[in-house]
Formats: C-alpha cells, sequence, structure tokens
C-alpha cells in the first residue's frame, strides 16, 4: 500500500503505507499551509538569487511596468532585477511579493517580464548596482513567495529554467 505523499508523511501518520512517497519535503520545504511540528527539521535545499542591475528614481503617480498596474504613491527609488519569467520565476507573482536586498526586506511592484522584475527599494538602506537580491532562500520561506503567485513552492522549484546558473554547494 502507499498512500503517503510528504504532507501526509508529516502531519498524518495514520496515512503511512508499506511505501510512503516523499516529494516535497525531499528539497526541505514544508507541503502544509500552516507551521507543523513535523516541519522543524526541514532545510531547505534551494535558494534563487540575481541582482539588482538598475536603479530609477519615479515620481508619484509614475508606473512601472507592463499595463501600469502599478503607480507610485509616493516618489520612489525603483531596483531593476536581472530575473523574470523566463528564468522560471512567476509571472503571476503580484505587487507586494516579497524579496530580500541585502537582508532587507522589499516588495516587487509592477509586473514581473521575461528578463527582468521591479521592486520598490525606497525605505532600505543605501541599495546599489549589483547588489545581491534573494528571491527565496535564508530569511524568505519559498512558500511565502508562491502564495504571493497563487501557487504552491514545489512548483517554483521545478519550473527554474536552463538559463539560470546552478551551483552546488556542500
Amino acid at each position: 500500500i502507499s498512500l503517503a505523499n510528504s504532507a501526509a508523511i508529516m502531519a498524518w501518520p495514520e496515512a503511512h503505507g508499506d511505501w510512503n512517497r516523499a516529494g516535497y519535503m525531499l528539497y526541505g520545504s514544508s507541503p502544509l499551509d500552516k507551521d507543523h511540528p513535523s516541519s522543524k527539521g526541514l532545510k531547505p535545499v534551494m535558494q534563487l538569487w540575481s541582482a539588482v542591475i538598475s536603479l530609477r528614481q519615479v515620481d508619484a503617480g509614475d508606473s512601472v511596468g507592463y499595463g501600469q498596474h502599478w503607480r507610485a504613491s509616493r516618489p520612489s527609488i525603483i531596483a531593476t532585477i536581472a530575473t523574470g519569467y523566463g528564468d522560471g520565476y512567476p509571472r503571476s507573482a503580484a505587487s507586494g511579493t516579497p524579496v530580500l536586498v541585502n537582508g532587507q526586506r522589499a516588495s516587487i511592484v509592477g509586473r514581473v517580464s521575461m528578463d527582468m522584475m521591479t521592486i520598490d527599494v525606497t525605505d532600505l538602506s543605501a541599495t546599489q548596482i549589483g547588489d545581491p537580491v534573494c528571491l527565496w532562500g535564508p530569511g524568505l520561506n519559498i512558500n511565502e513567495v508562491a502564495h504571493h503567485a497563487g501557487t504552491i513552492g514545489y512548483e517554483l522549484m521545478t519550473r527554474m529554467t536552463q538559463r539560470l546558473p546552478i551551483r552546488h554547494v556542500d
């Protein structure tokens, strides 16, 4: 009998059979919506990083991104990041989706484009071109990013394209 996927392995021991099919949890993330005691031992094995490639000041009322879906409510500093849906990052990631710039929390503004995305760094200290941007990883759970994109973390992990450099770390 094989019944239990990662969620069942972690939360429903009564569903365990002769064989259990771990999937998502092998990536070190929990498929469960809420914190669960069994997820405490998981250690994420994937991170996604990019970098700031441009900084621009925009005036209040200016729009950013395709379709003018985001407008600055105040004078803002917008950073362009060198990652987009062509790399596997979800185009559905809405304005407000979190990222970390130098460990500081910022948000995507406008639509994710094929090769780039834009983030509001107005309230961050001293953002510069070349600064590292964590799209998920230490300090930013992939499930939180997935929630903003209307999907699950497992999809984000498995949709990365060959355009992204892969670095294996022991």
